[in-house]
């Protein structure tokens, strides 16, 4: 306290600390407890996002056709598999890949006041796969599960669920605007930094080994006894008997033969996609990697910020209440 002129005035640390210990047990423990926890939060936040700066420039970039078996890093252009886009659902966009959602305003009342919301009514992602391609070779993108960071993307307001127009617009003061929608698309030819789990598929093992690809092509002769019967029933008995399967499991033991030949040729298929380590991140983006490792730092400062403010005011209140 500070006496000034015979009065009597508590500074402004004094004043919390009066309050702190005056307040009710319930408001105390609930406004520590939120405290402590968004610090926590903060400190977490703050080795999660560190780890991922570290991981982007901590990770080579490999060339798709020498790249490892595992996680990796690629840098290449975006194409569509077989040539075939993918068509955005809002704005009718081809693409390569699309993340798209639409929220409704919705007003809350509480008590005297209100205050308005979003809500989610419909979202959606594509997950049809993709190709990269550098001056090495291609590899197939898997999109499920990856973390996106686009440049291509709209925001625009409405009064239906769908869209009317397909090409987004700004808010209109004619309109009720309860609509919002969002729509997110990778496109092709632009250039994507990918870092994911690495796998190298063989046309031939993709197929199982040669008995399991005989089994696989009587299963379909089976389904046409005809002409089946026809090529195989020698003694014209109207049954296949075991000197017969013997002739038909050679004939497809043949064309399975056959058909690893005509695949010998092919090279290997690269496929990216999620890693099954949660603390490896598995992210798609057009952004360049430096601009992702700044985003990351910038997020681990501000936690480091929280953390450092909100854990020593934690520890504040409770010195402060029991100490009294």
């Amino acid at each position: 306290m500070v006496n000034i002129s015979g009065s009597t005035h508590y500074t402004d640390s004094e004043g919390l600390a009066s309050a702190v210990v005056n307040a009710s047990a319930g408001h105390f423990w609930i406004w520590t407890l939120v405290a402590t926890c968004i610090a926590f939060a903060c400190g977490y936040g703050l080795f999660y996002f560190m780890r991922r700066a570290r991981i982007i420039e901590d990770t080579p970039t490999s060339k798709i056709r020498s790249a490892p078996q595992g996680y990796v890093e690629i840098i290449g252009q975006i194409k569509y598999f077989a040539n075939e886009a993918v068509i955005a659902p809002l704005t009718k966009l081809p693409c390569a890949w699309y993340h798209f959602k639409i929220e409704k305003k919705e007003t809350v009342h509480t008590g005297k006041s209100s205050h308005t919301r979003w809500n989610t009514i419909e979202e959606a992602t594509s997950n049809k796969v993709f190709v990269c391609i550098d001056d090495s070779g291609q590899c197939v993108i898997d999109p499920r599960a990856a973390e996106v960071h686009v440049n291509d993307e709209d925001t625009w307001y409405g009064d239906t669920k769908w869209p009317q127009s397909l090409i987004p617009t700004k808010k209109s003061i004619f309109s009720s605007n309860d609509y919002r929608y969002q729509e997110q698309r990778l496109l092709e030819n632009e250039q994507l930094y990918a870092i994911g789990l690495f796998k190298s598929i063989d046309p031939n093992k993709a197929h199982g080994d040669v008995s399991d690809e005989v089994r696989a092509i009587l299963k379909v002769w089976k389904t046409d006894q005809k002409t089946l019967l026809e090529r195989y029933d020698t003694n014209q008995d109207g049954q296949i008997d075991l000197k017969e399967w013997e002739t038909v499991r050679q004939a497809a033991m043949q064309q399975a033969y056959q058909q690893r030949l005509s695949r010998a040729d092919r090279p290997a298929m690269h496929v990216l996609g999620k890693t099954d380590d949660f603390r490896r991140p598995y992210i798609l983006s057009v952004k360049p990697p430096e601009n992702m490792t700044k985003k990351f730092k910038l997020k681990a400062f501000a936690c480091l910020l929280g953390f450092v403010t909100l854990m020593p005011l934690s520890i504040w209140l409770i010195l402060v209440r029991f100490a009294s």
